[in-house]
């Protein structure tokens, strides 16, 4: 057993809601180039998973997890190690039969208090024994920290905090958060560890331009997707 570097939060090419430039096996090299030990690809919506995609990654040393960062009342959670009958939770009641279902699936609340319509807030203690673990965010300064709040209620509850990237470029996996899981390289034994907490959360805090560049270059994917498509 061992200290695995793992991301929880990757969005790539093929996501139904986001222009993503970057196909998996794209992101398999680069998480092997960075010493990644365990990804997870959350796409919205939909499991954008490929078996082949596994064995690539397996080939690498690099355990790949099928994910989704799917909604409750338009609200964003992830799943990890899911399953495909997680398209058919519709609220916290479906949510709280499929956890029963699946015992190795890992549900975590991402960036829980940012500002926007698609984030739990007030969901998220309500519902607090149907979520593992908490989203620690990339996307904070030393002056602005929504994540102060989420660490807060990870605190009051004892449930484990979790850095992620939400990378959407994939220049985001070696900049953004990330997290030390001491377990064996296998979903079980991962789960058990982040039950137990024995994780750490590797983030720094980044600065207000750098953030503005990141969501200027994701809009800018976009606008040569929309330009592509038009030509």
């Amino acid at each position: 057993m061992g200290s695995l570097k793992c991301q929880f939060h990757i969005h790539v090419k093929g996501d139904p809601a986001d222009n993503v430039s970057y196909d998996a096996k794209k992101l398999i090299d680069e998480a092997a180039r960075l010493n990644y030990d365990v990804i997870a690809i959350t796409c919205h919506r939909e499991i954008v998973f490929d078996e082949e995609w596994r064995k690539y990654a397996a080939e690498k040393e690099v355990l790949l997890l099928p994910g989704i960062e799917f909604e409750i009342d338009k609200k964003h959670i992830l799943c990890i190690n899911a399953h495909e009958d997680i398209n058919k939770v519709n609220n916290f009641k479906d949510l709280k039969k499929y956890k029963k279902a699946h015992p190795l699936s890992l549900i975590i609340a991402p960036h829980p208090f940012f500002p926007g319509k698609t984030t739990l807030k007030d969901n998220l203690e309500k519902n607090i024994e149907l979520i593992d673990a908490i989203e620690i965010s990339w996307a904070y300064t030393k002056k602005i920290d929504f994540n102060r709040k989420a660490a807060e209620v990870a605190e009051k509850h004892k449930k484990p905090l979790i850095a992620t990237a939400d990378c959407h470029l994939l220049g985001q996996l070696q900049t953004g958060g990330h997290c030390l899981i001491e377990a064996n390289p296998e979903i079980s034994s991962i789960i058990q560890a982040i039950n137990q907490n024995k994780i750490k959360s590797v983030h720094t805090p980044t600065t207000i331009p750098k953030i503005i560049k990141y969501f200027i270059q994701n809009g800018w994917q976009y606008l040569k997707e929309i330009t592509r498509k038009l030509c």
